[in-house]
């Protein structure tokens, strides 16, 4: 005959079986931005490709460039790397592009630059928001700059008309342009950009000490053939063009530049020097880049990511350590997502990538 299990005893049961019910966190590995903090140039700088002015000895280089993708794919052949500097009026990079054979062909402004080998400039002067910059250059000093109101996956408008005509670019060659009949060693730039421009997009944005972008680069190198002394992107036997390297700065986890929840964090600062590297992690970054996975996740139909809010109001998820919830709310408009870190606070997304920090 069995006993009666005491009254007393039987909430701890269910509390024990609750528990062993419970969904286990998602655990998930996502890659941080990395981060690079901007000097201020003491001096006007010459933009001629050669950044030979003092100021550029205080600015720091990025890492050299990687595959897009990040560590699925090889490391780039050539090297890439960067530095910056601001002040008043604009901010400035300078770019170090090996290559051995140096050529371009397209001379037209805000024609499609990336059909030539190029560098490009990425820029969101408010992680807020969904709206950003694009400049191109390719080693001619041929300038595409674009606004975007929305990433490409939300079909936000592309104004190529927006002109930034006070963008200064200086192209030095080290080698010889458009020549086959040698090696090259590499091409270097020089680009101001008015910070006027950027604080138009952004509208009532002051930069200063403390100020943040989120920013990234982009080389697209092509294979190229040459025919009767000329160059051209490389094609196969069947006249298809052969695909391009993507090599970036921070990596984009795809082969897709217009993902700015993964670009890098660009830090303004008044000194003149640095002497310490940014090297933390911040768990808002860890936030921000969750959000975002489950965004991209829900943009996408993804099945699983559905069943799970379909399944639980909350879903839960160990995030590079750190656990967090994220909750989907369907709006008049769409959609909003929200993932909340119970020491810090929540951050939300709706449907176009507007962000707010709670």
């Amino acid at each position: 005959m069995l006993k009666k299990i005491p009254i007393l005893i039987l909430p701890i049961f269910i509390f024990l079986y609750t528990f062993k019910c419970v969904a286990q966190p998602i655990i998930l590995d996502l890659p941080i931005p990395k981060k690079y903090e901007v000097v201020k140039a003491l001096n006007p700088i010459l933009i001629d490709g050669i950044a030979n002015e003092k100021n550029w000895e205080f600015a720091k280089w990025t890492d050299f460039f990687i595959d897009i993708e990040g560590d699925k794919n090889p490391s780039p052949y050539y090297d890439t790397r960067v530095k910056l500097l601001w002040d008043d009026e604009f901010i400035y990079f300078y770019t170090e592009l090996e290559e051995e054979h140096i050529w371009g062909d397209i001379t037209e402004r805000d024609a499609v630059i990336f059909h030539n080998n190029d560098f490009e400039i990425f820029i969101k002067p408010n992680q807020s928001q969904p709206y950003y910059a694009e400049f191109e250059v390719n080693a001619l000093g041929t300038l595409w700059e674009l606004f975007l109101a929305k990433p490409y996956r939300r079909n936000g408008p592309v104004l190529n008309q927006w002109d930034v005509n006070g963008t200064q670019i200086g192209i030095d060659i080290q080698g010889t342009l458009n020549d086959p009949s040698d090696i090259d060693k590499s091409w270097n730039i020089e680009i101001a950009i008015p910070l006027q421009a950027i604080k138009d997009i952004d509208r009532g944005s002051q930069i200063k000490e403390g100020s943040v972008w989120r920013l990234n680069f982009s080389r697209v190198q092509w294979q190229h053939q040459i025919e009767k002394g000329i160059y051209s992107r490389k094609q196969d036997s069947s006249g298809n063009l052969l695909p391009e390297n993507n090599w970036v700065w921070t990596e984009q986890s795809a082969i897709a530049m217009h993902r700015p929840e993964h670009w890098g964090y660009l830090f303004f600062s008044e000194k003149y020097a640095l002497n310490e590297p940014l090297n933390y992690i911040d768990d808002f970054e860890i936030e921000y880049q969750l959000l975002f996975y489950v965004y991209r996740k829900v943009l996408d139909n993804d099945s699983t990511i559905e069943s799970y809010f379909t399944t639980n109001n909350m879903v839960q998820f160990s995030v590079n350590g750190l656990i967090l919830t994220a909750k989907k709310s369907i709006t008049n408009l769409g959609f909003e997502l929200t993932v909340t870190n119970p020491s810090k606070g929540s951050i939300s997304v709706n449907q176009d990538g507007y962000v707010i920090t709670q």
